[in-house]
C-alpha cells in the first residue's frame, strides 16, 4: 500500500509522531512518503524516509514574515503575557492560508506518486482536502488535541477551501477526523465533547538518546525533589527571548528546597548566562527531556503538547506557564484533570510561582492522578497497531 503522510513545515509537527509512524509503516512493508515544506525535508531524509517537497507550503514563520498570515493579536507581547490561540486565527492560517497551497501541491504530487491513503497531522488540512478531491481514504495523526477544530470559524474556512476544489460543503467541523483519528494520550485527556467515535489511541515509544543522560545532571543531589524547567525550543526566538520569565523561574527554584534543572534553549550557552545562578539550579542549553522526566518530581513547562505527553507518560505532574498557540488550552486541561496547575505569564512572580511549585510537590494527589494517566497510557497499543488500523481504511 502507498501511504502518503503530510505535515506542516515545522519540526515539532514532524518529529514526535509523523516520523515514527512513517518508519513503522515502512517497516511493515508499505511504500511511504512524507510530504511537507522544503525547510524540514532534511529531517525526513535523515531517517531514511522518502520526502516529497511541497513547494508552496510555507512554515508559519515564513508565512508571518512574508505577510501571508497576519500575526495573532498580542504576539508582540508573547513572553511577557500568555497569548491565547484565537480560533479565527487558527482557521485563517492553518485551514486557509497554509492548507490551500498545500492541497494543490499534493494534487500535483499525486499524479505521479499515487497514494492509496493519506494521513495528515491534525493541523495540516491540505492532506485532508487533497484526499477528498482524489476520493481516497484519509485519517488524522493528532499532534494537538486541544486545538479549536470544532469552532464555527474552522468549519466556515474548511468549506471555503472545499469549494475552491469543487467539493460539496460539510456540516460537521469534525469531518476531517471522523474516519480515523489517532490520539497519543489516553482518551480521558480529551474533553468529553471532542471524544469522537472513530478515534483510537496509541502510545508513542520513548525516543532513544545516544550516550545517555548528561553526566553532570546524573550526579545532581538526590535529597531534594528534582524540578525540570523548560520553555521549549522557541523561547529564544520570542520577543526579548523570554529572558525575564526565565530569570524568574531560575530565581524561584533557587529559593525553594529543590534541585532545579533549567534548559535555557539550544542557542543559549549557560556559560554566557549573566542572570542568577543559584547553587541548587543547574543551567543547561539542552536537556534530554524525555529521559530526565522519568526521574523528575515536577515539570515546569510552557505546556507544548509534546512535552505534556512525555510528562504524562512518565507520571510527572506539572506547573504550566503557557506562552502562545494552543498551550493555554493544554494548560487549562492539565488543571481540569488535576495533574497540574496553570499560571499565566503575566501572573508569574517569584511568590506566585513558588506557591504553585510547592502546592504541586506537597499535594500528592497531583502525582497520583498523573500516574493514573501514565498507567492508562502504558496500556495503549503501539504504533504498529496504528499503522494496521490506518491501512485498514484503504483495504
Amino acid at each position: 500500500m502507498r501511504i502518503l503522510i503530510t505535515a506542516q513545515a515545522i519540526y515539532s509537527h514532524l518529529a514526535p509522531l509523523v516520523l515514527p509512524v512513517a518508519e513503522r509503516a515502512q517497516a511493515a512493508g508499505h511504500e511511504v512518503a512524507v510530504a511537507t515544506g522544503a525547510g524540514v525535508v532534511q529531517h525526513i531524509e535523515k531517517r531514511g524516509l522518502t520526502a516529497l517537497t511541497l513547494p508552496h507550503l510555507l512554515s508559519m514563520g515564513e508565512a508571518l514574515q512574508g505577510g501571508k498570515v497576519q500575526p495573532p493579536p498580542g504576539m508582540d507581547k508573547v513572553g511577557s503575557v500568555t497569548v491565547e490561540l484565537a480560533p479565527e486565527f487558527f482557521a485563517a492560517a492553518f485551514v486557509g492560508t497554509l492548507a490551500g497551497p498545500s492541497a494543490l501541491d499534493l494534487l500535483d504530487v499525486a499524479k505521479d506518486w499515487r497514494p492509496d491513503l493519506i494521513l495528515h497531522e491534525s493541523t495540516e488540512y491540505g492532506g485532508y482536502l487533497a484526499a477528498e478531491r482524489l476520493g481516497i481514504p484519509h485519517g488524522v495523526l493528532d499532534i494537538a488535541p486541544m486545538a479549536p477544530y470544532a469552532h464555527p470559524a474552522v468549519q466556515e474556512e474548511l468549506n471555503r477551501q472545499r469549494e475552491k476544489l469543487g467539493l460539496a460543503p460539510v456540516s460537521d467541523p469534525w469531518h476531517p477526523f471522523r474516519a480515523f483519528r489517532a490520539g497519543v494520550v489516553p482518551e480521558d485527556f480529551y474533553p468529553a465533547d471532542s471524544r469522537l467515535p472513530g478515534a483510537r489511541y496509541y502510545q508513542v515509544p520513548a525516543q532513544t538518546t545516544a550516550g545517555g543522560l548528561d553526566p553532570e545532571i546524573a550526579q545532581l543531589p538526590t535529597e531534594r525533589p528534582l524540578v525540570l524547567a523548560t520553555l521549549g525550543s522557541n523561547a529564544p526566538r520570542l520577543p526579548g527571548g523570554a529572558l525575564a520569565l526565565l530569570e524568574t523561574i531560575i530565581e524561584t527554584l533557587g529559593d525553594l528546597p529543590v534541585t532545579g534543572v533549567v534548559a535555557l534553549g539550544a542557542d543559549r550557552d549557560p556559560g554566557q548566562w549573566d542572570g542568577a545562578r543559584p547553587d541548587n539550579v543547574h543551567l543547561t542549553s539542552f536537556v534530554q527531556q524525555e529521559l530526565l522526566l522519568r526521574s523528575s518530581d515536577l515539570f515546569l513547562t510552557h505546556a507544548g503538547f509534546n512535552g505534556t505527553r512525555e510528562a504524562l507518560a512518565s507520571g510527572v505532574p506539572m506547573v504550566a506557564v503557557p506562552l502562545f498557540a494552543e498551550q493555554s488550552y493544554n494548560a487549562g486541561r492539565l488543571q481540569e484533570l488535576g495533574v497540574g496547575t496553570r499560571i499565566d505569564v503575566q501572573d508569574v512572580t517569584r511568590e506566585a510561582l513558588a506557591a504553585a511549585v510547592r502546592n504541586v510537590l506537597e499535594d500528592r494527589s497531583y502525582r497520583s492522578r498523573a500516574q493514573g494517566l501514565q498507567r492508562r497510557a502504558h496500556a495503549l497499543p503501539d504504533l504498529g497497531r496504528l499503522v494496521e488500523d490506518a491501512a485498514a481504511l484503504a483495504a
